[in-house]
C-alpha cells in the first residue's frame, strides 16, 4: 500500500525534495544586497559616523529645498539651549496660529503647557510646525535674555541662529529663513549638509530616543495628543495597532533604522534624514528630492551597507602606517622613521570591490625627496611633526586623507656629521699609512744592518 502511495506521487516528491534542497543551498550562499538607483535629480548622501567615510553620494553638494528636514537644524539650535532643562516648562503662546493652513501640526495651542522634552516630540514625530514656531519664540527670547520680545522678533533671532550654527559647523551651501521648513526660495541647504548636521544631533542621547520613539501621547490643556512617528522606516507590522488611523502598512519597516526625520513640499520633493544601526556600524543619510521610491530606496542604502561593506584597518592598532628607510641622516640617528596617524584608521568598503581601493603614501616635499626604496632627509623633523598623508583611492579617486606624523626626531646630516664621517676616513687611513710607514723604515734599518 505504501508502495503504491510513493508510486502515485513520486513526482510530486521528487519536487518537494528538490525544492527543499535548493532552498537549503540558497540558504548556505551569502547574501548579497545592491545600492538602489537614484533619478538624475535626487541628492543623496549617507556616511559612516565613526569612519566618516561616504557610503554613497550624488548631487550631495547641490543646494535642496529641505522640506521638514529643517527641523533637524531647529532641533540642534535648541538643544544647545535645553539640554539640561529638558522638563523645565513652556506656555504656548500665538505664534502657533501664525503657521500656514497646510502645514504640518502637532495640535499644540495657545494656553498648552509642554516640557520642552514635549515639545521635542511635537516637533520630530508628527513634525509639527507649531511645535517649531513655539520653540523658535522661546528659544529667541532665552537667547535674548528678554522674555517679552515680540514673536517676529524672536522667531527672526532664532534664525539667525540657525545661520549662525551652519558656520560653526562649516556647512558649504546652507541658509535658512524659517525654524520649520516650510517652502521660501532663499530657504535651502545640502545632503551633505543635513548629514553634517544629523551626525551633530543624534550626539545628544535625549534626541536619540525621540527621533526612534514610534508613538508619543500625552494630556494638554487642549486635549490628549498622540504623536506618530512620521518616519515609515519604524513602524513594524506589530506597531500597526499603535498607529490606526494613519497609512502605514508596516512594509517599510527596517529593524536597523534608528531615525530621523522627513520633510515634503511640493517643490522639495520627499525628503528624508535617517540613521541605522547594525553592530558595531552606524550611518547616517539622506535623500532630496525623492519621490514615492523614498523608502525602498532608503532601505536599500541601509541593507547595502549592513550586508556589503565590511571593516578594514588602514593602520596597525597603534596607528602607525609605514616605516621607511632615510638616507643623508644624522650618524647617531636610525636611519628608520615610522610614519604614523596616533590612532588606528579603519574605513568600511564595499566587500565585492576591494580591488578598487588603494592607498599611497604623500610625504611633504619640503621634508623628503625619494631615491629609489629611500628618503633622502632633506630638513630635520621632530617627534609628532606632521611629515605628510596617506590617501586611501577608489577606482583612483581619493576617498579619504589622514595626516601622519613622525614617531620620533630625526636629523638631517650637517657640517658636523660630514667632518666626523672625513675622521672617521681619515683616522684608519692615517693609521695604515703609519703602518706601512713604520714597517718600511723597519725594512731599511734591517737592510742597513746587512750591509754593516
Amino acid at each position: 500500500m505504501n508502495l503504491h502511495i510513493f508510486k502515485k506521487n513520486r513526482i510530486r516528491i521528487i519536487a518537494t525534495f528538490l525544492s527543499v534542497f535548493f532552498i537549503l543551498v540558497v540558504a548556505g550562499l551569502p547574501v548579497m544586497a545592491a545600492m538602489p538607483a537614484f533619478n538624475g535629480d535626487e541628492a543623496v548622501y549617507a556616511v559612516d559616523t565613526k569612519t566618516g567615510d561616504v557610503i554613497v553620494q550624488q548631487n550631495a553638494h547641490q543646494k535642496m529645498y529641505p522640506a521638514s528636514t529643517t527641523k533637524t537644524m531647529t532641533a540642534l539650535v535648541a538643544m544647545h539651549y535645553v539640554k539640561n532643562k529638558m522638563n523645565q516648562k513652556v506656555k504656548v503662546g500665538n505664534e502657533v496660529n501664525e503657521i500656514n493652513g497646510d502645514s504640518s501640526k502637532a495640535d499644540i495651542r495657545k494656553g498648552d503647557v509642554l516640557t520642552w522634552r514635549q515639545l521635542l516630540y511635537a516637533l520630530l514625530l508628527p513634525s509639527g510646525n507649531d511645535a517649531a514656531m513655539t520653540i523658535a519664540t522661546n528659544i529667541g527670547r532665552m537667547d535674548a535674555k528678554n522674555s517679552k520680545l515680540s514673536t517676529d522678533k524672536a522667531i527672526a533671532r532664532f534664525v539667525a541662529l540657525m545661520n549662525e550654527e551652519s558656520k560653526t559647523l562649516k556647512l558649504e551651501d546652507s541658509h535658512f529663513v524659517n525654524p520649520h521648513g516650510y517652502h521660501d526660495d532663499n530657504h535651502y541647504t545640502t545632503a551633505a549638509d543635513l548629514v553634517k548636521i544629523g551626525i551633530h544631533l543624534m550626539k545628544y542621547k535625549e534626541i536619540d530616543q525621540i527621533v526612534k520613539t514610534k508613538v508619543y501621547t500625552c494630556h494638554l490643556k487642549s486635549g490628549d495628543k498622540k504623536w506618530i512617528n512620521t518616519n515609515a522606516l519604524l513602524i513594524s507590522p506589530a506597531d500597526l495597532p499603535q498607529v490606526t488611523g494613519s497609512s502605514y502598512d508596516g512594509k517599510e519597516y527596517n529593524p536597523y533604522v534608528t531615525g530621523v526625520k522627513t520633510g515634503h513640499t511640493d517643490k522639495a520633493g520627499h525628503c528624508l534624514v535617517f540613521s541605522s544601526k547594525y553592530k558595531d556600524k552606524t550611518m547616517i543619510a539622506v535623500i532630496m528630492h525623492g519621490d514615492n521610491n523614498l523608502w525602498n530606496q532608503a532601505n536599500g542604502v541601509v541593507n547595502t551597507f549592513d550586508i556589503d561593506f565590511q571593516k578594514v584597518n588602514w593602520t596597525k592598532k597603534d596607528g602607525s602606517f609605514k616605516t621607511i628607510r632615510l638616507t643623508h641622516v644624522r650618524i647617531a640617528n636610525s636611519k628608520q622613521l615610522t610614519l604614523t596617524a596616533n590612532k588606528q584608521i579603519s574605513s568600511y568598503i564595499d566587500k565585492n570591490q576591494k580591488k578598487a581601493y588603494t592607498t599611497q603614501l604623500q610625504l611633504n616635499s619640503a621634508k623628503f625627496e625619494k631615491k629609489g626604496q629611500s628618503y633622502k632627509l632633506i630638513q630635520t623633523v621632530k617627534k609628532q611633526q606632521k611629515v605628510g598623508n596617506f590617501v586611501v583611492k577608489k577606482n583612483g579617486q581619493i576617498i579619504k586623507r589622514v595626516p601622519l606624523y613622525a614617531s620620533k626626531t630625526v636629523h638631517r646630516r650637517g657640517f658636523f656629521d660630514y667632518f666626523l664621517i672625513f675622521l672617521i676616513i681619515l683616522i684608519p687611513c692615517g693609521l695604515i699609512f703609519r703602518y706601512y710607514q713604520v714597517q718600511a723604515i723597519r725594512r731599511r734599518r734591517k737592510r742597513r744592518r746587512r750591509r754593516k
